[in-house]
């Protein structure tokens, strides 16, 4: 079975020189190549290759570290490293970020082969390991789905959001892991929201980023008596300057390990941290309210992020968080507007009906119904929980609705193949009769050629002195067994100066049926002296 690779390489002569070795050496298919290491992840996350070759120089951001991040989301996905750095430090820290070899530059085919096979060898063991965990019921832990919420600006709800969603997805899957990263280092509400005092922050994971460990990770993590697990901002907002992207990357790396659902608020500032977050995120949402002010605030931050090279526009799932029929711009014009995929789930304005959970930080307070079931649409738009079997538990109502919409699209499914068969076999006959026509055509033309040809045979037994026999089966010959005999040979005379050729049309096949009509060739007879 041919295996699936992505290659990383600014260099367009050492890609194609790798392509070029790639084919010589296994029984591979290249489905991208990425000339930045974002680019690289878009590849490796769509369509998880066997093999991800990647060249040490690529860039913006740290190879090892993009390998580091790839092998916790994508763990089947073997990496090599390709470098003109034949030190051991360079090996040691490719073999240290997950990579499973190291191609020297220049190239050798031996080398190339050896690498590659082995590499292909393990992804496929991978794969059947974690396709047999899964069959065998085994638990995702390792795969977290890491969801970046983020805002345009103050006051649009993204806090409220990202509390909300931990809630609901705990209370209707208790069995799931949830955990919510209040990473608005400056401003952070979580806590405002959800009743918690933890003490340890995201700062104090950052400052030994060097040396964490899952279970270092676990220690700074505080658990809710809801079950929803909290990772906090510090409480000095001069302990912000030690959370940079880089211990960021390592600890959502890290708690991928231990969770199903990791939900992370990023704030609405465009930072070096927001940024990493949204880069090595698998979803990120943005969320906007319906005013022009917050539209033209996510136009200039996806605009940023592409800048960055950590996020693409249609790539963002952008929501609407407060709307209501009064609003001046409506969901439609917001839609027109919006650089980034505009979600179908609009989520309501619920004015005071939010204030007493807020004011409590007990999100079970809320008991609108229309609040919750917004929520649960926009997690199985966003695909926020991944459960064995089954998806994600949407609760009675929503069970009890979507069976009712199920029907009704198996009904209209099953009248619109209705309507197409009845009017298939409505047109059958006139199919029939076009395909008809056209092969009495063709049959028509080459009635014409076999007469042609056997004009030509006549006219050159007669030019070399044969027989009146001999002469017509020149010319039967050059028909199909069934027309022979109705084939006609005339030869002008006294002076056999020409051979004129005919036979009568066939009905669609030789030998069944004629038509009415004759195919005739004239042809002149040709003397030598």
């Amino acid at each position: 079975m041919a295996g699936t690779v992505v290659i990383g390489c600014a260099d367009q002569s050492l890609a194609y020189e790798l392509r070029s070795q790639l084919s010589e050496a296994a029984e591979v298919e290249v489905v991208g190549v990425a000339e930045t290491t974002t680019e690289m992840a878009d590849l490796v996350l769509q369509h998880e290759p066997n093999l991800v070759l990647v060249h040490d120089q690529l860039g913006p951001e740290p190879v090892h570290q993009v390998i580091r991040d790839l092998g916790m989301r994508r763990p089947a996905s073997a990496a090599i490293v390709v470098t003109s750095d034949g030190e051991p430090e360079a090996l040691a820290a490719a073999m240290d970020a997950g990579a499973r070899g190291v191609l020297a530059y220049p190239l050798s085919f031996a080398d190339v082969q050896l690498r590659v096979n082995t590499a292909l060898e393990w992804s496929r063991h991978m794969q059947s390991l974690l396709i047999n965990a899964s069959v065998d019921g085994g638990n995702a832990r390792g795969r977290a789905t890491v969801v970046a919420i983020t805002g345009t600006k103050g006051g649009v709800g993204t806090t409220t959001l990202v509390t909300h969603l931990a809630w609901d997805v705990r209370r209707e899957l208790p069995d799931h892991k949830v955990l919510v990263v209040d990473l608005d280092l400056e401003k952070g509400d979580v806590s405002s929201l959800i009743e918690a005092r933890a003490r340890t922050s995201v700062a104090d994971l950052a400052k030994v980023a060097q040396d964490l460990s899952v279970r270092t990770v676990a220690d700074a993590v505080f658990q809710h008596e809801s079950g929803i697990h909290l990772l906090l901002p510090p409480d000095d907002v001069r302990d912000a300057e030690l959370v940079t992207p880089t211990a960021i990357r390592q600890i959502v790396g890290l708690l991928r390990q231990q969770y199903d659902l990791v939900l992370i608020d990023v704030g609405a500032h465009v930072t070096p941290v927001q940024a990493a977050v949204v880069e090595i995120a698998d979803e990120v949402v943005s969320v906007i309210t319906p005013d022009l002010i917050s539209i033209r605030a996510l136009r200039r931050t996806l605009g940023w992020w592409e800048t960055l090279q950590v996020r693409k526009p249609d790539s963002v799932h952008v929501l609407i968080n407060k709307a209501s029929r009064t609003d001046e711009v409506q969901p439609e014009t917001a839609k027109r507007l919006s650089p980034g995929r505009m979600l179908t789930t609009v989520l309501p304005d619920m004015g005071r009906k939010l204030e007493t959970a807020m004011n409590s930080r007990a999100p079970e307070l809320v008991t609108d119904p229309t609040w919750w079931r917004s929520l649960r649409a926009l997690g199985r738009e966003v695909g926020l929980v991944r459960t064995q079997g089954s998806g994600e538990h949407p609760g009675p109502a929503v069970e009890q609705s979507s069976r009712r919409s199920s029907g009704r699209r198996q009904k209209s499914v099953a009248s619109d193949s209705g309507s197409a068969a009845v009017e298939l076999v409505a047109l059958l006959p006139a199919i029939a009769l076009v395909c008809a026509v056209l092969w009495q055509l063709g049959m028509t033309g080459l009635t014409y050629v076999w007469t042609g040809y056997g004009a030509s045979a006549a006219a050159r037994s007669v030019a070399l002195g044969d027989s009146p026999n001999e002469v017509r089966t020149a010319a039967q010959d050059a028909f199909p067994a069934g027309m022979r005999s109705d084939v006609s040979v005339a030869v002008a005379s006294p002076l056999p100066s020409s051979v004129d050729v005919s036979v009568r049309i066939p009905v669609m096949m030789p030998g069944i049926l004629d038509t009415p009509w004759t195919a005739e060739v004239h042809r002149e007879v040709v003397k030598e002296p």
